[in-house]
């Protein structure tokens, strides 16, 4: 479905998200940057906003202060982004980084804690300001990697709705799509007994048969135990042109392990989706922004997609020496530490221990730093999507 004159715009750079004021101060410039025309944030404006929201983090949160501090890295010290200090991942387990008082807290997102529980989750805090700047990245981004060429979409999420999973940043994420992209039939299909298969079946088959483009959203194991499924009963659709998925995270650890190829293979039988036309989405509970692939984006513009992750231009992602967190030589392998300007309440620069390398056109999540750790949404909805049509 191509866009034509008169179709709607909220959430296009350049114009606030939704119609909404921007807030005052810091908050608005960075909703100004996230959401002015691709390319306005050079270098010299990006390490500019980096700056000045470290130097306000590291006065707003005592603990990343107290970090800073024991890593000698200041406001007055600390000359380019690349220097800010950043949090790994572990210490939101067990750190709660705010900038703001108690009674600003708006909302509170958790990982999945798959190996210790409820004690082993790390947390993520939200003032409103920081959902709006949130919801404002989400917005342009899947307007430029998943939506380029699209408006409305009927758009299914193979995930539990914010109601049901209110401390999933994956719900809150991809209610935003829906309501900023998804046609009135979109929704969420896992409720409180699970993936509600035979509403699925149903949907997919009546959608098959218009021309309004279909959008599957769900975790990548998730949609592995879908079409195992679906392959087992012999069950396939012929969604209309313009259909695409998304899927985010990866296998982490299960037994079960596909290639991307191979994933893009069992959509293709299973859905009737186009080459280029089914994304992975890296997201984390502790950055307010996701990273695309280039699938969507690359082919409608005629690209050959080259399969790397995309920053938005409000990021930046560096590989790093895991004892020294400086970089490592161009193209070779590191952890990956994320720098996001969306991150208004939290440490705006984060230490993953996900491997991973640079190149000129993106970068690629190799594996896991340590393999026990298996945290993150994907695994939580692979539980919930075992049940087989």
């Amino acid at each position: 479905m191509s866009r034509t004159k008169g179709s709607r715009t909220e959430g296009r750079p350049g114009k606030p998200t939704g119609g909404r004021v921007r807030p005052a101060g810091l908050a608005g410039i960075l909703g100004e940057a996230i959401e002015a025309p691709e390319g306005y944030l050079d270098e010299k404006q990006f390490d500019g906003l980096a700056l000045r929201l470290f130097a306000h983090q590291y006065e707003a949160m005592p603990a990343y202060r107290a970090l800073c501090n024991a890593r000698g890295g200041m406001p007055e010290t600390v000359r380019g982004w690349r220097a800010i200090p950043a949090v790994s991942t572990s210490l939101f387990r067990t750190t709660a980084f705010f900038a703001g008082s108690d009674d600003a807290v708006a909302a509170v997102f958790a990982t999945s804690g798959t190996t210790g529980g409820e004690t082993n989750r790390g947390r993520s805090h939200f003032s409103t300001p920081g959902l709006e700047l949130m919801e404002a990245g989400i917005v342009v981004n899947a307007r430029r990697m998943l939506f380029p060429d699209i408006d409305r979409s009927h758009i299914l999420v193979l995930a539990p709705s914010p109601e049901l999973a209110p401390q999933m940043i994956m719900a809150w994420g991809m209610d935003r799509l829906i309501r900023h992209f998804g046609t009135p039939e979109s929704r969420f299909l896992i409720g409180r007994s699970g993936l509600d298969v035979p509403l699925l079946v149903d949907l997919l088959g009546r959608f098959s048969k218009g021309t309004t483009p279909v959008t599957l959203i769900g975790a990548s194991f998730g949609f592995v135990n879908l079409i195992e499924g679906f392959r087992s009963k012999g069950i396939a659709f012929a969604l209309p042109p313009g259909s695409r998925t998304m899927d985010a995270g990866g296998f982490k650890g299960k037994s079960r392990v596909l290639t991307r190829a191979e994933l893009r293979t069992w959509i293709s039988e299973t859905f009737g989706i186009a080459d280029g036309h089914a994304v992975n989405l890296l997201g984390m509970t502790e950055l307010a922004s996701q990273f695309y692939d280039d699938g969507v984006e690359a082919t409608v513009a005629g690209r050959v997609p080259c399969g790397l992750k995309q920053n938005p231009p409000w990021t930046r992602t560096r590989a790093v020496d895991p004892l020294t967190l400086e970089d490592v030589p161009a193209g070779s392998d590191g952890v990956l530490l994320h720098l996001d300007l969306a991150n208004l309440d939290t440490p705006m620069a984060v230490l993953t221990d996900d491997l991973g390398v640079c190149r000129p056109d993106g970068f690629e999540v190799l594996g896991r730093l340590s393999s026990d750790d298996s945290r993150g949404c994907s695994l939580t909805i692979d539980e919930l999507t075992r049940s087989r049509p």
